[in-house]
């Protein structure tokens, strides 16, 4: 076993033993806010690595800036515990498993706050410690969040078959070989709370201790039980699975990105018509006078008259629709504040992603946030979001189970991501948007257009008079 304390630059030693990761990392801190080690968390679960998280759920973490279901989308696991009151039980547990076999534990929350603070972490290779808090941590998963199909699947053939390996090694007296196959057992072994797992755990125990007639006997009684059963876990039912989570995951964004550009041109038009409306409406009514009376005396201006005064309609209207809405002000942080609820409230009750049977109510629930968003109502979002942690709405990967309709709605998945990164992009490219996002200030250019509006409205005026 070796093991190593830490009491300065804890940050960066977490850091090199997260790169150092091959195959999984296992994680449970009631706060994580430090966006460096979560960049770094990030860009091992895009390589590949298995990545599970449980954090709070509590006002720290959801302020804190940093968008936790980005994990998700490249495949990684993240579970809230609680239900972000004072009075929720606190999980406080500070604890890491890098690839089954090496424990960071301390008193380190995996915070910013936690860099000027007198803080400590130990790091301590040692596979039965491994399994000690690989235990704990499902056993937090199963007490919040009830038990994970996922975990609980054994494929007893497998081990089995790892089973009468170690069996024969024993009886061929092959002691070099026994310690390695015990090693690749206790890696490949789910801990479960299943009597005839703890069967296997006794086993390894006997084994270590070079008890092998009993650890034999429990080997072969183990085999004949389970040697005809199978329990098959379909991978293409998993490998769906996970790409409809992914699909939700980056549906849920692309709209979120979608209702921001959308957000931004919005805004730009409502103030557009608080500021110049009036001045453009009397331009395009003289515009439309002046081109009247030519017309009256010039049947070639009979067209152009009939453009101002489509011209004139078409925006007043436009104009009496929006003069009335307010979008409230905000700060930068409340901003800032506003995009994080948002993004996390419409991620639970996307009509797209939720199970068919809650679509209708997602749908106006949906429609109402989107709403709120669009003018900035900080509060009415806030109290959309605390409703929908509620767990009212499940997605269709919470609730799907037979391959087929996985597969149907994985195609529908697929084809509303497709059509929504469309419409990002025709948005980006539109000459709308690449307008109003060029505006450096907002309050200079209204300023300055006005200036021209009124100018251009004098002009209009001395030639009719």
């Amino acid at each position: 076993m070796k093991t190593q304390a830490y009491f300065e630059n804890i940050r960066s030693q977490i850091i090199r033993e997260l790169e150092n990761s091959k195959n999984s990392i296992i994680i449970a801190v009631a706060w994580f806010t430090d966006a460096e080690l979560f960049n770094t968390l990030y860009l091992k679960a895009k390589q590949g690595v298995t990545v599970e998280l449980i954090i709070m759920n509590d006002e720290i973490n959801n302020n804190s800036g940093i968008i936790y279901s980005d994990l998700q989308a490249v495949g990684a696991k993240v579970w809230m515990v609680g239900n972000n009151k004072e009075s929720a039980i606190l999980m406080h547990n500070k604890f890491c498993i890098l690839d089954n076999q090496t424990v960071i534990n301390g008193s380190y929350n995996w915070t910013n706050k936690a860099q000027r603070n007198y803080e400590s972490i130990t790091v301590i290779e040692d596979l039965d410690l491994a399994l000690q808090f690989s235990d704990e941590f499902r056993s937090l998963k199963e007490k919040y969040f009830g038990t994970d199909i996922e975990d609980t699947l054994i494929n007893y053939t497998k081990l089995c078959i790892r089973l009468e390996t170690l069996k024969n090694l024993i009886l061929l007296e092959d002691n070099e070989d026994i310690i390695y196959q015990l090693n690749k057992l206790k890696k490949e072994i789910k801990t479960s709370k299943d009597n005839q797992i703890s069967v296997i755990f006794k086993v390894i125990d006997l084994v270590s201790r070079q008890n092998y007639g009993e650890a034999v006997m429990l080997i072969n009684e183990f085999i004949n039980r389970f040697q005809s059963l199978t329990i098959y876990v379909d991978s293409e039912i998993h490998a769906l699975k996970l790409e409809m989570r992914a699909l939700e995951l980056q549906i849920s964004s692309l709209d979120d990105e979608k209702a921001e550009l959308e957000k931004l041109i919005h805004n730009f038009e409502v103030r557009h018509n608080h500021e110049l409306g009036e001045l453009i409406i009397k331009i395009l009514l003289l515009r439309k006078e002046k081109l009247k009376q030519e017309a009256d005396n010039n049947e070639q201006k009979e067209n152009e008259f009939k453009e101002a005064k489509n011209d004139y309609e078409e925006y007043y209207n436009q104009y009496q629709n929006t003069k009335n809405e307010i979008i409230l002000d905000l700060d930068e942080d409340q901003k800032k504040e506003l995009k994080i609820i948002y993004r996390n409230a419409s991620k639970l009750c996307h009509p797209d992603v939720v199970d068919e049977k809650f679509k209708n109510e997602a749908e106006q629930l949906f429609k109402e946030l989107n709403d709120a968003n669009a003018s900035n109502d900080l509060k009415r979002v806030n109290e959309i979001f605390e409703t929908l942690k509620q767990g009212i709405f499940k997605s269709h990967s919470q609730t799907i189970s037979e391959k087929e309709q996985i597969l149907k709605i994985v195609t529908k998945l697929r084809m509303k991501r497709n059509q929504l990164d469309e419409i990002v992009n025709n948005i980006k490219s539109s000459e709308t948007f690449k307008t109003v996002s060029s505006i450096q200030n907002w309050d200079t250019y209204f300023e300055e257009v006005k200036e021209q509006l009124k100018s251009e409205l004098g002009k209009l005026n001395m030639q009719i008079d």
